[in-house]
């Protein structure tokens, strides 16, 4: 089955039809993608990446374990024949000619478009702007996950579904977190609601801390955010009620991405502190009335029975980057640059 050569291979959007599905079968594809369940959802697919060139003559030939340098195929005379080796351009001859390049200019006066989206849509929403920081230290802050080992955008904000609400931000915050493995019970998507004592869904419990007014912190291990830069890892949080992400440390655009929403991006200054984080920690963070860059804030961790623990978090914020924090989002900075 040749499938198409689009989304499908590289954010899991492929609808591939087998037998049964947790038969163990291997594909192979000339793309850029082949970690558990991207092709098609299922973990006991075994994807292997090779050149186009190798990928046509499997295809052709119908087998994994042909050769094409040392193997013969029966043509329609029933000859045996090889196929001839691949040759071609690295670049077109008389290069790229495109007669349509797709842009369709802005209107010349925007003032007077109306951008209409049905309330009842499950697909779009238009998006509000998230609130501007409080001026005051946080206090309270539930512990929402505590998240063991790698935890890459895959894991804050899975793609393949949940693609399709792409433009819908609540709906798609229902995937946040949920392929992050919980340090506590070593499930995922199983977290435990300091207001019920019960287990459920990640979204979920953020979702009833959010109701009830109060703020949750994410903290995860070593390279957190690693992978696309998804900036619906960063928004879902942010959308949720996560006031803060604390980790080992970060992967790069990640980080970034978590400051542009006015989040905090937080990194133990001692690193084995990380175990010090307990399940049922109500959490402060200190220093925000002075957040100056290359000052540390001070975290204080209650715990459940009494006792509490400070320790010390880095921050990389500039002067800039404050000021996406203070006014709840780079969005929120630049939309009244414009009204000045």
């Amino acid at each position: 089955m040749v499938l198409a050569n689009a989304c499908g291979p590289c954010i899991g959007q492929w609808a591939r039809h087998i037998d049964d599905p947790n038969r163990k079968n291997s594909i192979i594809t000339s793309f850029n993608r082949n970690f558990a369940r991207r092709n098609d959802g299922l973990s006991s697919t075994h994807a292997f990446v090779a050149s186009p060139e190798i990928v046509t003559a499997f295809a052709i030939a119908g087998s994994l374990s042909f050769n094409p340098l040392h193997d013969k195929l029966t043509n329609r005379k029933g000859e045996d024949v090889k196929l001839d080796e691949p040759t071609g351009f690295e670049l077109p001859p008389r290069g790229f000619s495109v007669d349509d390049p797709g842009y369709i200019p802005p209107a010349a006066d925007g003032s007077k478009l109306k951008l209409i989206v049905k309330p009842d849509s499950q697909r779009l929403q238009l998006l509000e702007p998230f609130s501007a920081w409080e001026g005051v230290d946080l206090k309270g802050l539930r512990l929402l996950i505590k998240a063991k080992g790698k935890c890459t955008t895959d894991h804050i904000s899975m793609a393949g579904p949940w693609l399709k609400f792409r433009g819908h931000l609540d709906n798609i915050s229902n995937n946040m977190l949920i392929g992050a493995v919980n340090y506590f019970n070593e499930k995922t998507d199983s977290v435990k609601n300091q207001l019920t004592g019960e287990y459920g869904p990640v979204p979920a419990t953020a979702r009833a801390y959010k109701a009830a007014g109060i703020g949750s912190i994410v903290v995860g291990d070593e390279n957190y955010g690693e992978g696309s830069s998804r900036e619906h890892a960063a928004m879902e949080p942010r959308h949720l009620g996560v006031r803060a992400i604390l980790v080992r440390s970060f992967a790069r655009i990640h980080e970034t991405n978590l400051k542009k929403q006015g989040m905090l991006a937080l990194t133990f200054a001692n690193k084995a502190d990380y175990d010090k984080v307990l399940e049922d920690d109500v959490i402060d963070i200190d220093g925000l009335t002075h957040f100056t860059p290359g000052e540390p804030l001070t975290l204080i961790l209650h715990h459940l029975h009494g006792d509490s623990e400070e320790i010390q978090v880095n921050h990389t914020y500039n002067e800039s980057q404050i000021e996406w924090f203070k006014a709840g989002g780079a969005l929120n900075v630049i939309r009244a640059e414009f009204a000045k």
